[in-house]
């Protein structure tokens, strides 16, 4: 038999730090608003404790900024995955962000304003119910990529419109944020046909044409109502724009006229070149970390 009279001395100990959150917990499919019969949803990762509800007890009572983020699908081109980016974005989380992943109809269900509406009125509910999810609703940041990238520069440059507000739920709520991050969304509909790319954005298969309910130039009117950089005044918020200079979806020349708009218009502004990156996630450590930077320096700095 082993001699174990000296073990407790060979027991290793840890110090537990009290009153530090270090649990982020995924509550999934929360369902924010019903529009005609569908159900909308988006996934938080919040520094929660599951423990503490099992145990009735009180939990975490800190506020944190929240970051929402729109998953791109061409705007219901392909399926929208509220989960496929959740990976990256707990990291953001750890850093002391509630993270909202939220699901906006596609196409196929409704045009355009339907998914910018469906954006806002996620703001609402997420501003409404701040206090159930540990949201400091004074500052919320939006996020997305393509057709998520779009309409979080929508988000951001939009507010009041009512058109676009919707005659939605939590209409008391405001939808102001203040900071987006833009990743290759599509700024001007009307010219993306006018540079390389792999598609014909033209054709009324593309999915701009989708979005609006027909050809982009036989509906320019509606393609400018869809096209960001017709909202761009000197009160936008802070924008970090970043697109490769490879992207063969959305040309990476869309970035770069929506920039010049926004600095000749006075905001604050600032565009990334991705040398080499085609249509993709900047996923890489030093392209995130660019994000990171921007989010603290609008959200938890100021």
């Amino acid at each position: 038999m082993a001699d174990i009279s000296n073990a407790d001395s060979e027991i290793k100990v840890l110090d537990w730090e009290q009153n530090i959150n270090s649990y982020v917990q995924l509550i999934p499919n929360i369902e924010f608003s019903n529009v005609e019969g569908t159900s909308l949803k988006l996934n938080l990762l919040v520094y929660r404790n599951p423990m503490d509800a099992l145990f009735n007890r009180d939990g975490n009572q800190e506020k944190y900024p929240l970051i929402i983020y729109l998953q791109g699908s061409g705007w219901g081109w392909t399926e929208q995955d509220t989960f496929g980016f959740l990976p990256q974005l707990v990291d953001f989380a750890k850093q002391g962000y509630v993270i909202a992943s939220v699901q906006y109809r596609g196409s196929s269900e409704a045009i355009f304003p339907a998914q910018i509406q469906d954006v806002k009125t996620a703001v609402r509910f997420l501003k409404a119910n701040a206090f159930q999810y540990n949201i400091d609703p004074q500052k919320v940041g939006v996020w997305g990529d393509s057709s998520g990238g779009h309409l979080a520069l929508l988000l951001g440059l939009t507010e009041g419109i009512e058109e676009f507000d919707g005659d939605r739920e939590y209409p008391h709520e405001s939808t102001h944020v203040q900071a987006i991050v833009d990743w290759f969304g599509p700024t001007e509909i009307l010219t993306m046909s006018q540079f390389p790319s792999a598609f014909d954005h033209d054709s009324p298969q593309s999915p701009e044409s989708k979005l609006i309910g027909g050809a982009v130039q036989e509906n320019k009117e509606k393609a400018r109502k869809a096209s960001p950089i017709e909202y761009v005044h000197p009160d936008a918020p802070p924008i970090l724009m970043m697109h490769g200079d490879q992207d063969d979806v959305v040309p990476y020349e869309q970035s770069v006229q929506f920039f010049k708009a926004l600095k000749q218009a006075g905001n604050d502004a600032t565009l990334y070149k991705i040398t080499g990156a085609g249509h993709i996630a900047f996923t890489q450590p030093h392209t995130l970390e660019t994000v990171k930077s921007f989010f603290y320096s609008h959200l938890i700095e100021s």
